[in-house]
Parts: structure tokens; C-alpha cells; sequence
């Protein structure tokens, strides 16, 4: 599945292939209207824009939870690991985005998932 280069969510695409092996999928959804701003996916049965609409319910549910705990904190990751992959779910600095990355478990290290999203999430 293509993805528009030289914009802001296309070069964090480009960034995240360039540095994780095994990426399945990557997308970025803007937070306030739960719309793709742009993805990825290596697996044409893999629709990235249905499993970000989907984990947005994930996120928006972690996030009544903290209000519900009265906790005073904020959402900045989440993990799902699956017997065959790993979805790192990582909220914009800004609050404004969600980058959603998707990779084989086998090879995965989480650490440095975080590590190269963080790198590439600069700006959006």
C-alpha cells in the first residue's frame, strides 16, 4: 500500500522501513477527527487504515480509564505483543497524532521500536 512521500507523515514512514526490519504496517492518525493522515503496509491483506481506526478505540479507551482512576497522567505508549506480531500504538508529543507501527514479534525488540518512532514522530 503506497503512502504519500515528502510530507510529514510520509517521512516518518520512510523513516520507520528504513530503520525497523520486519515492519508489517505503519500508520499516522490525527487525533482529533480519528482520520489516517497517511500509512503503510507491506501485507496487502493487512488494511492499516482499518487497524488504526480500530486501535484509536484501544487509545480512547486507555484515556477514559486514567479519567476514571482520577489519575493525573497522561497516554504516551502502548504495546500489544501477539503470538506473531507486535503493535506499538506511541501519542504525538502534541496530542495531536497517533503513530501506529506494526512488526514481526520474531525480530521485534520493543525498546527499539520506541526508540526509531520517537526518532521520526519529530513534527508531527
Amino acid at each position: 500500500m503506497a503512502y504519500t512521500k515528502g510530507t510529514l507523515a510520509g517521512d516518518f514512514i520512510d523513516g520507520i522501513l528504513s530503520e525497523l526490519d520486519g515492519t508489517i504496517a505503519v500508520g499516522v492518525v490525527e487525533i482529533t477527527d480519528e482520520l489516517s493522515m497517511d500509512t503503510f503496509s507491506a501485507r496487502p491483506e493487512f488494511d492499516p487504515d482499518v487497524a488504526s481506526a480500530n486501535m484509536m478505540e484501544v487509545v480512547r479507551a486507555q484515556q477514559r480509564t486514567i479519567k476514571a482512576l482520577r489519575m493525573n497522567d497522561g497516554l504516551k505508549d502502548m504495546f500489544v505483543t501477539m503470538d506473531t506480531q507486535v503493535h506499538l500504538l506511541t501519542m504525538a508529543k502534541s496530542g495531536k497524532a497517533l503513530f501506529y507501527v506494526v512488526a514481526e514479534s520474531a525480530g521485534a525488540n520493543l525498546s527499539i521500536m520506541r526508540s526509531v518512532v520517537r526518532k521520526y514522530a519529530k513534527g508531527i
